[in-house]
């Protein structure tokens, strides 16, 4: 691609044997509401076995195709971030796509905050098989410099690589990605680059995260409905697994670079934080090997005394008395206890007319 002046924005595609998405992928970059003379389209192919090299090619040289081999999805990050050119950074998984605003909407941010080293965004969910794309409302984002809100810092959700965008100075005190976590290496971005720069986050989709069959990370919203996930799908199950094994590199990926640089982990607020990653795993390893009671008991409780801080008073009452009726239904059971808990407090409405 010919460049009329200094590259604003480097966009980094990573895509592995998604020659069936790609081309929409790379579209949805040139119909980008942004001069193309001020971005550069980098495809890392990690070592596709597909039709993927066909399909990128044929866009001549507006994209840099970069083939490498196999190595995962850290190995592809770091091999497309050592040769961006651009002051932004913005990722795009192969297999998604996005919305025509979202350079410029990206862009004017980093403009409007100069101290910002990351920003992101909203995003729209849409399954694989169905035409429509539909809102994502299950994370919350936050803006600013989380290490000095406690809250902000615990209650800090970590976005698809796709909403993803960073300042390439930003990047390179981060860089490189521990080449272990074969997927969910922006983790690894998007956890360390808080202890760097402020964030800023846009509160509107601008990226489609698509969940279909093929996602190594995702485990339940590509599983057919009435599927025992972890019993009857064997990719669901092999997907939970990956992220077992993820979860526990991410969060010592994390606390390796902290100490690296310079930050006590043992402060109270850091190691809640990267508590976050070891209660995940454990879900996962739960849910491949059901635990017994007063294991099971004793994870709700460091649930409850790690992020208690940010529940509301009633929140906490009910995660302490599931913690404690989880001693007597069980971890398979223990969904029992909200139905439980709702089945009263209805009987209750209705007993006082108000139903």
């Amino acid at each position: 691609m010919s460049q009329a002046g200094p590259i604003r924005v480097t966009v980094l595609v990573d895509t592995y044997n998604y020659g069936h998405f790609i081309e929409e992928a790379i579209d949805s970059v040139l119909a980008q509401n942004f001069p193309s003379e001020q971005m550069e389209i980098l495809v890392v192919d990690d070592g596709s076995v597909d039709d993927t090299a066909d399909r990128v090619r044929k866009y001549g040289d507006r994209v840099q195709y970069l083939c490498k081999p196999n190595g995962g999805q850290a190995s592809a990050l770091n091999f497309g971030i050592a040769r961006a050119r651009g002051a932004i950074v913005a990722f795009l998984d192969g297999d998604d796509y996005w919305l025509p605003d979202k350079l410029q909407c990206v862009a004017a941010e980093f403009e409007k905050h100069p101290e910002a080293g990351m920003v992101y965004h909203n995003f729209f969910c849409k399954r694989d098989a169905a035409p429509d794309q539909l809102p994502y409302s299950g994370l919350a984002g936050v803006s600013g410099f989380l290490p000095d809100n406690r809250k902000s810092l615990l209650g800090y959700d970590l976005f698809p690589t796709a909403t993803l965008a960073f300042r390439r100075s930003v990047l390179e005190q981060v860089f490189p990605v521990p080449e272990s976590l074969i997927v969910q290496a922006d983790a690894h971005l998007t956890a360390c680059a808080i202890f760097v720069a402020p964030i800023v986050y846009i509160d509107y989709p601008l990226t489609v995260y698509r969940v279909h069959a093929d996602n190594m990370w995702n485990c339940v919203a590509n599983t057919p409905q009435d599927c025992n996930v972890f019993e009857g799908d064997s990719a669901a199950k092999a997907r939970l697994e990956r992220r077992v094994i993820t979860t526990r590199a991410i969060k010592e990926g994390v606390r390796e670079w902290l100490e690296k640089k310079g930050f006590d982990t043992k402060r109270p607020e850091l190691r809640a934080f990267l508590m976050r990653w070891t209660f995940s795993s454990r879900a996962g390893e739960f849910a491949l090997s059901p635990p017994g009671r007063l294991r099971f008991f004793r994870h709700l409780l460091e649930q409850s005394w790690y992020f208690g801080s940010q529940m509301t008073w009633r929140h906490l009452a009910v995660h302490y008395t599931n913690a404690f009726g989880s001693l007597f239904v069980g971890y398979r059971n223990f969904h029992r206890l909200d139905e439980w808990r709702l089945a009263v407090k209805r009987s209750l409405r209705s007993a006082l007319g108000r139903s």
